[in-house]
């Protein structure tokens, strides 16, 4: 009895951050990433060469069943581990709408304030969520990430990771970036009509807390890849 009401807890809270992730900063494509993904791992076994058309559609019908099995819990991405470069990449083949115009309300305000802060005739930032059952953010508790270009090359030349969370207990991340959001603090972050918590000069407050945060991360990583 103890034991599932300790399972129960944790689902709980489990899907309350879930819930917290896709409405601040959405999700990826999830069967587009567990096909990227899987092909990644078996990219050995998967040859198409010699094969008629007919055998390369039913290799490839075989491999999306597969790979939508592929990952239904933790111990499927512990065993088919990616590391964080290449899953950054997945990440960002995968991707529901325009990186350059986040289509949450949350993600577009912030992006929008980190955007201004640099010089849209030099540069140009992208903004990528990998929530949705990715190995970035399962294996490495990444929800989203910036990724700021030369404008003229398209070349990149920093990055910023951010880790979303609603336990207010933990203090250190993975990512650049802890966000904490309290539960009064999201309900006054959300635009949503039926909201009468919504408080417009709270959230910019804190857009502009985190604005400070990213850019600063940016700024650091472009001075580590130029320093070596």
């Amino acid at each position: 009895m103890l034991q599932d009401k300790i399972e129960n807890a944790i689902n709980k809270y489990e899907n309350n951050g879930s819930r917290l992730e896709e409405e601040f900063v959405g999700s990826v494509n999830g069967r587009r990433y567990k096909e990227l993904a899987y092909s990644f791992l078996h990219k050995d076994t998967l040859n198409f060469e010699g094969l008629s058309n007919d055998e390369k559609m039913e290799k490839t019908l075989q491999m999306r069943d597969r790979a939508s099995e592929s990952f239904q819990n933790i111990g499927d991405f512990k065993n088919n581990y990616i590391n964080r470069r290449e899953s950054m990449r997945l990440i960002e083949k995968c991707q529901v709408g325009n990186p350059e115009r986040p289509n949450r309300f949350f993600s577009r305000k912030l992006y929008d304030s980190v955007k201004n802060r640099f010089s849209e005739k030099d540069f140009m930032l992208k903004f990528f969520t990998a929530t949705g059952g990715t190995h970035l953010d399962v294996m490495h508790k990444i929800d989203c990430f910036f990724k700021l270009y030369i404008r003229e090359t398209e070349a990149e030349v920093a990055c910023a990771t951010i880790d979303l969370t609603q336990n207010q207990n933990k203090t250190t991340a993975d990512a650049d970036i802890l966000i904490n959001i309290t539960d009064e603090e999201k309900d006054s972050y959300d635009p949503s009509r039926s909201n009468d918590k919504f408080n417009a000069g709270e959230l910019d407050l804190r857009i502009s807390e985190i604005t400070e945060q990213v850019v600063e991360a940016l700024t650091e990583d472009y001075r580590q890849r130029n320093s070596k």
